[in-house]
C-alpha cells in the first residue's frame, strides 16, 4: 500500500518536473534578421564572444537589405537591423516596428561610386546608376540628386539587390552604384571614384535594431537580454580592436585594416548616448525619426507621413 502511495507520488512529481521543464523551455529564441554591413557586426562578434546566446537571440542571416524588409514583413523574424528610413517605410505599409536599440550613425559608409572618368555626380545624366529597390538606396539617390539639383529623369535607374553590385560594376552593367561598405572595399579603392557619400548629410541615415510591437509586449526579457548584449559586445571591441577586427573581418571578407577602417565611417552609440536617444517626455529618436519621415515626403518617397507613435522603445533607460 505504502509502496503503491510512494510510486504514485514519484510519479506526480516526475510529472511536475518535467511539465515545469517543457514550460520553461516554451519560449523559443527571437530571431533577429541582418544582412551584410560593418554597423550591424558587433551582433556577430557578441555571438562569438559569448554574450549573444542563440537561444535567447537567434541571428538570421540575410543577403540584402531588401530581403530583410520581406521577413520581418511575412513573419518569419521577430527582429531587424535595418535603416530609420526603411523601418518608417515599414509603418506605412501598416506594420508596427520598435526601436529598441540605434545601432549606428553613418559618417560616410553609405556611397554613390561611379567608374573612373565620371568626376562629380553631374556627370551622370544619362548613365545606368545601380540601387537596391529599398528606403535607403532610394534616400541616398534622392538626397544626392537633390543637392546636386538633378532629378531621377536625369539618370537611368538599374535595381540591383546589394550582393549583385560587386560583379554588376565590374562587368560593366552600370556606370555607378549606390551602395554601402563592404562593397566599396570589395571592389577596391582605385577601381571607382567616390561621387557622394553619408558624410554630406550627418545624422541622416541611422541603423537600428527593431521588434515587433506583439513580440515586444511577449519577450521583455529578451528584449533587455539583446540590448545588454549588444553593450556588452561594443565594450569589447573597444578594449580589443584588433581581435574584433578579425572576428569581423572573415565575415565581411575584407582585411582587419579595412574593417577597422570602414568603422571609421560610423559612430556607434555608447550606453550613455543610447540611454539619451531613447529619453525625454519626446525622445531625441522620436524627433529625428519626425524629421526624416518629413524630409522622405517631401522627397516623394512616401505619400504621407505614418502614425509613428510607439515608434521608440519606451522602457530603455531600464537597467
Amino acid at each position: 500500500m505504502r509502496t503503491g502511495i510512494r510510486l504514485a507520488i514519484l510519479i506526480s512529481v516526475g510529472a511536475l518536473i518535467l511539465a515545469s521543464s517543457l514550460l520553461f523551455q516554451a519560449t523559443p529564441p527571437m530571431k533577429l534578421g541582418t544582412n551584410l554591413w560593418p554597423g550591424y557586426e558587433p551582433l556577430y562578434v557578441g555571438r562569438e564572444i559569448g554574450v549573444l546566446q542563440e537561444n535567447e537571440v537567434a541571428l538570421v542571416e540575410l543577403l540584402s537589405a531588401s530581403e530583410v524588409m520581406r521577413a520581418f514583413r511575412n513573419g518569419a523574424i521577430d527582429a531587424a537591423a535595418l535603416t530609420l528610413d526603411e523601418v518608417i517605410n515599414l509603418r506605412v505599409m501598416g506594420l508596427e516596428p520598435v526601436i529598441v536599440q540605434v545601432t549606428n550613425f553613418s559618417m560616410g559608409a553609405d556611397v554613390i561610386l561611379a567608374r573612373p572618368g565620371i568626376v562629380t555626380l553631374n556627370d551622370l545624366r544619362g548613365k545606368r546608376v545601380g540601387v537596391e529597390a529599398t528606403a535607403l538606396g532610394a534616400y541616398m539617390l534622392s538626397r544626392a540628386l537633390e543637392i546636386h539639383e538633378m532629378e531621377l529623369a536625369d539618370i537611368k535607374v538599374v535595381h540591383l539587390e546589394v550582393n549583385e553590385h560587386v560583379q554588376a560594376f565590374q562587368e560593366g552593367k552600370v556606370d555607378a552604384l549606390v551602395t554601402f561598405d563592404p562593397v566599396p572595399q570589395q571592389i577596391g579603392p582605385d577601381q571607382a571614384v567616390r561621387l557622394f557619400d553619408s558624410s554630406v548629410i550627418p545624422g541622416e541615415i541611422v541603423d537600428v535594431l527593431v521588434v515587433r510591437k506583439s513580440v515586444l509586449e511577449k519577450r521583455h526579457k529578451q528584449v533587455r537580454y539583446l540590448i545588454n548584449a549588444w553593450h556588452q559586445a561594443l565594450a569589447f571591441i573597444e578594449t580589443q580592436p584588433a581581435r574584433s577586427a578579425r572576428l569581423m573581418a572573415s565575415r565581411l571578407k575584407l582585411p582587419p585594416a579595412d574593417v577597422e577602417q570602414s568603422l571609421g565611417g560610423l559612430r556607434l552609440p555608447g550606453h550613455q548616448e543610447s540611454i539619451e536617444l531613447f529619453s525625454g517626455d519626446v525622445a531625441p529618436l522620436q524627433k529625428q525619426a519626425e524629421r526624416l519621415a518629413d524630409i522622405m515626403r517631401a522627397n516623394h518617397l512616401i505619400d504621407e507621413v505614418p502614425d509613428l507613435s510607439g515608434l521608440v522603445y519606451r522602457r530603455y533607460p531600464e537597467s
